[in-house]
């Protein structure tokens, strides 16, 4: 029965055990759009099985699981796969099921544990990254905050460091200061992390970034440098404007906003605000607007801010991106090299993941675009 053949081939593909023949049997399945009912039903089938199973089962979770699936925006490639909306969701969902641990029992028997190779290409697999970053005190003393204990870090004049239960680092005021000690945080590739200024501003950084900061705001103005990407809730002070500089140029200026800056090396600027007000090199923006740098200049657009700030709420969320900006992702967010064997730029992407994925369930993913890759080590290698 289809039924059964569809519920084995998904099976085989969570554990990675899948053939060629197997592989291109599950794909023209899930090519054919009369199938999309099936699927669903599968899904849900596999949701109530994980509660028999070594994972924890929680209703409440499987739904948002499965509502982020049926609402997925799944652009595929424009050229030269058609727009099969329901084949990115196919996707999704095996991601995850696999995000969430959920190994399933197909007809109560348990399969053997995935296999990281893919007819040999894929040699090893890569964790996703975490929370990892490290912090230069003014002193120069650098702290590993993987590997610090919670509680106080440092004290520094007027402001104490502490690492909170949760992770993330909290800059707070034991009494008013007139010195500022400037500070450095930085990510790896592979790291993300969370901070709490001393003012009470919130920012989240992302892989391979770098923050520079005071550890008090005694002056007219807060002000912040950043190089790579950031989200920042700041809070409210009318009488002390919130300012973030980049080396590539872009000014932001705020006095209590939400809203995201992306300046890494190599591709454009940008800020995406989401909440209150910003003014991007005297430009303003309103919610839903980014500005973007091209050629030196400030570009105002509307954009989708759930793509902007997807990176903090844990997924990668692309439209119709190419495969360098696909790439250029994922070798940020698992320390990884990539290497091109094929020219493959006219393929474009759309739809999102879990970042919680190993790396190569991403790939096998990805995969379903007319792609293929090689695994060594880490390095990833594109070829056709």
């Amino acid at each position: 029965m289809q039924e059964d053949k569809l519920r084995h081939l998904l099976g085989l593909h969570l554990h990675g055990r899948m053939s060629t023949a197997e592989t291109e049997e599950l794909s023209k399945l899930l090519q054919d759009e009369s199938n999309e009912a099936l699927f669903i039903s599968l899904l849900s089938d596999m949701m109530e099985a994980s509660a028999d199973g070594d994972g924890e089962y929680d209703p409440a979770h499987w739904e948002a699981v499965r509502q982020r699936i049926l609402e997925a925006d799944t652009g595929a490639p424009v050229v030269p796969i058609r727009r099969h909306w329901w084949k990115w969701t196919a996707a999704a969902a095996v991601a995850g099921i696999l995000a969430a641990g959920a190994w399933m029992f197909l007809h109560k028997e348990q399969l053997p544990a995935a296999a990281v190779s893919m007819e040999g290409r894929y040699k090893n697999d890569i964790p996703p990254g975490g929370n990892r970053a490290s912090l230069t005190l003014a002193s120069g003393q650098v702290i590993d905050l993987d590997a610090a204990a919670e509680g106080k870090l440092a004290q520094q004049g007027g402001t104490q460091i502490r690492k909170l239960q949760n992770g993330q680092v909290e800059y707070a005021g034991d009494e008013p200061s007139t010195v500022a000690a400037w500070n450095t945080l930085v990510t790896p590739r592979g790291g993300q992390f969370r901070l709490t200024l001393p003012d009470g501003t919130n920012v989240w950084l992302n892989a391979a970034s770098e923050l520079r900061f005071p550890t008090a705001f005694p002056g007219k103005e807060r002000k912040v440098e950043l190089t790579g990407e950031a989200y920042f809730e700041v809070a409210k002070d009318a009488s002390k404007p919130f300012m973030v500089k980049t080396e590539s140029g872009i000014d932001v200026q705020v006095l209590g906003t939400h809203f995201n800056i992306s300046a890494y090396d190599g591709v454009p600027s940008a800020v995406t605000l989401l909440e209150g007000a910003v003014a991007v090199n005297t430009k303003e923006l309103v919610p839903g607007q980014q500005a973007v740098q091209l050629n030196g200049q400030i570009r105002i657009r509307p954009c989708d801010t759930d793509q902007a700030v997807a990176w903090k709420n844990g997924f990668f969320n692309f439209s119709d991106a190419d495969i360098e900006t696909v790439m250029k992702e994922l070798e940020r967010w698992y320390d990884v090299k990539v290497r091109y064997e094929t020219d493959v730029s006219e393929l474009r992407f759309g739809g999102g993941m879990q970042r919680s994925l190993p790396l190569t369930s991403v790939l096998r993913i990805l995969e379903n675009y007319q792609v293929k890759f090689r695994v060594e080590g880490r390095v990833i290698t594109v070829i056709r």
